[in-house]
């Protein structure tokens, strides 16, 4: 059977491409190395042993298209002025300085304008990771890199998702309970939320009212219908299905789409004596990121999606209940190696939300009795809390994933109950209810109480609510890696006193893992703090050996504050390993100028 690229009439093109190899066949094997060295290997060698075939990949553009820096400041006014009310507000409380920088700043529409001229059209975009993803013939997508707006072009991460146990009772209806208590009855969340002392939290006039609460899922099915859930008005500019691109979060026919049903009724809960969530007051965006007609092997394109659309909507707190992680053999794509904080793409997301004043509370994964039994994506990421689960008596669950992080971080930072926790049913009926096991279901519990401590203390940042329910949490002193901090006492978190980090005053670079670098082991690490008079200034890092000879370019672009991870995996600018000895990183901004001394060892 022959095959006609996108783009090209398949009528006018059948004939000649039965005979003759399409020009982007030829154009994709012809690749010079000063082009080829764009496509990642394993995607060229793909593309030039099968190019027919089709494959999913990232087109990263070189810039966002700004002519000089006169142009530059143009644009980052324009997108300071795009702002949505709330997504300002956000960054305003969170103390993020600049409150734009070069991530917020849109594709460039003549980039995407060349795509279409060959007849690609991207299915997903991200303006944090300046890219779109594609899925066209293996040589149609490597024949991109003659474009000169094209800078890198790398295949779509692919990751395993960390599934709830199968452990869900059937459908019940709730019992009859009293009414008339003076004050809040929460049901079947009775246990959960008092282990968490929220009802004294909730008393006290905190139950999230006026924060917006992002939860990214897999789908949404009869959320406006069911008691506890239908009270909570979501208008449709809040609800986006990414994988379809409309303006909801269900569909009914598709009866995979419940888990976000699940995860939501445990945070937003609204029918007193029966069924009431941890911050039952809160606003609330629902987007599903997920598809699981693809089983459990996932495509990293729609969570990232999700995230900006939050972000651009001003949402304070996001919740995922969704954890990543890798595949088994021979389609290993990430290791336990890589869950270090810095280097999935769902991570790095998470880390990018943060940066822009998001808190952001993510469930550790469920594979504890499972041969890979560490901690999913995005949860290994330091700026978020990671959430492990527990039984009623505060026992940690077997299933609730292990850390530590690779880098050796308290993961999961807190707990909560996700063991034969109540959620909300999603057969159609609109009373009933049932009990499932999972981090998915601890993790929304810790998200409504960040909530009500941001209703309760609006000028903390997300930071000030981490350190805050990690200093009240049973565990504090001891922490551990099935439960990290332990369970916050939440309500004593309101008379914690945070402390602020430092500002940045100048421009440092610094190792965040072991030096000396064994890069048997892993990569060299570092961190650039970046004040903010540099900015969105421009800067390169590049490593020099001992004798000042230029060993390989680490990173060329505009920095964003207040921090910049960068990693080196010991290897020259022509993948060459390089051998022991001493070297310089340096980094350039503006014009400073910072170096650090590194050991490598092999």
């Amino acid at each position: 059977m022959c095959s006609v690229p996108p783009g090209i009439p398949r009528r006018s093109a059948l004939l000649v491409s039965c005979l003759v190899a399409p020009w982007w066949v030829a154009a994709a094997a012809a690749l010079p190395a000063t082009l080829a060295h764009k496509v990642e290997p394993r995607l060229l060698h793909a593309s030039t042993a099968a190019p027919l075939d089709s494959v999913t990949a990232w087109i990263e553009f070189v810039d966002k298209g700004e002519q000089g820096p006169g142009d530059l400041a143009r644009r980052l006014a324009l997108a300071e002025a795009s702002l949505s009310p709330r997504s300002r507000a956000r960054r305003e409380r969170a103390h993020v300085h600049p409150l734009v920088d070069y991530l917020d700043l849109p594709l460039e529409p003549a980039y995407l304008q060349a795509l279409r001229d060959r007849g690609l059209r991207p299915y997903g975009a991200s303006r944090w990771f300046n890219r779109v993803a594609v899925r066209a013939p293996g040589g149609v997508v490597a024949a991109l890199a003659e474009l000169p707006s094209v800078g890198h072009i790398r295949a779509v991460d692919v990751l395993r998702r960390s599934s709830d146990p199968a452990s869900a009772s059937p459908e019940w209806a709730a019992p009859s309970r009293a009414t008339g208590v003076a004050t809040v009855d929460y049901g079947l969340l009775a246990s959960p939320i008092a282990q968490l002392n929220l009802p004294t939290v909730h008393d006290s006039g905190y139950t999230g009212t006026g924060i917006l609460i992002g939860v990214l899922d897999e789908g949404f099915n009869y959320f406006d219908k069911h008691e506890a859930l239908r009270d909570h008005v979501i208008p449709t500019a809040y609800q986006h299905d990414f994988y379809r691109g409309l303006e909801t979060a269900q569909d009914t026919t598709d009866p995979t789409m419940v888990h976000g049903t699940w995860v939501l009724g445990v945070i937003a809960g609204r029918k007193f004596g029966t069924y009431v969530g941890s911050a039952y007051g809160a606003d609330f965006a629902l987007g599903r990121t997920e598809v699981r007609s693809f089983e459990r092997q996932v495509e990293m394109v729609y969570w990232g999606m999700g995230v900006e659309w939050a972000d651009s909507l001003g949402v304070d707190v996001i919740n995922c209940s969704l954890g990543y992680t890798t595949f088994d053999p021979p389609d290993t794509s990430y290791t336990y190696a890589d869950m270090d904080g810095h280097t999935t793409i769902i991570t790095r997301a998470a880390e990018i939300a943060a940066s822009k004043g998001i808190l952001v509370v993510a469930a550790v994964g469920n594979d504890g009795d499972d041969v890979w039994h560490y901690l999913s994506a995005p949860s290994d990421a330091d700026s978020l809390i990671a959430v492990g689960a527990v039984d009623a008596s505060g026992a940690p669950a077997s299933f609730s994933s292990y850390g530590p992080s690779y880098d050796g971080r308290i993961k999961p930072d807190l707990a909560a109950a996700g063991y034969q926790v109540w959620t909300c049913g999603t057969s159609g009926a609109t009373n009933l209810y049932s009990l499932r096991d999972g981090t998915s279901f601890a993790s929304p519990l810790i998200a409504g109480a960040a909530a009500c401590l941001l209703q309760a203390r609006p000028a903390w940042s997300p930071h000030d609510v981490i350190v805050a329910l990690r200093a009240v949490a049973a565990r504090k002193s001891a922490p551990d890696d099935r439960v990290g901090y332990g369970i916050p006492n939440v309500f004593r978190a309101l008379d914690t006193t945070t402390v602020r980090p430092p500002a940045v005053t100048r421009l440092t670079l610094t190792a965040s893992a072991a030096n000396p670098v064994r890069f048997a082991h892993g990569p060299g690490r570092f961190s650039l703090a970046v004040p903010a008079s540099l900015c969105n200034a421009a800067g390169s890092i590049r490593v020099r050996d001992a004798l000042g000879r230029r060993v390989r370019d680490l990173w060329a672009g505009v920095v964003s504050c207040p921090a910049l991870p960068l990693t080196w995996d010991g290897r020259d600018d022509d993948g060459r390993a390089v051998p022991t000895g001493l070297y310089l990183v340096d980094a350039r901004v503006g014009s400073e100028r910072v170096t650090l001394r590194l050991v490598g060892l092999r």
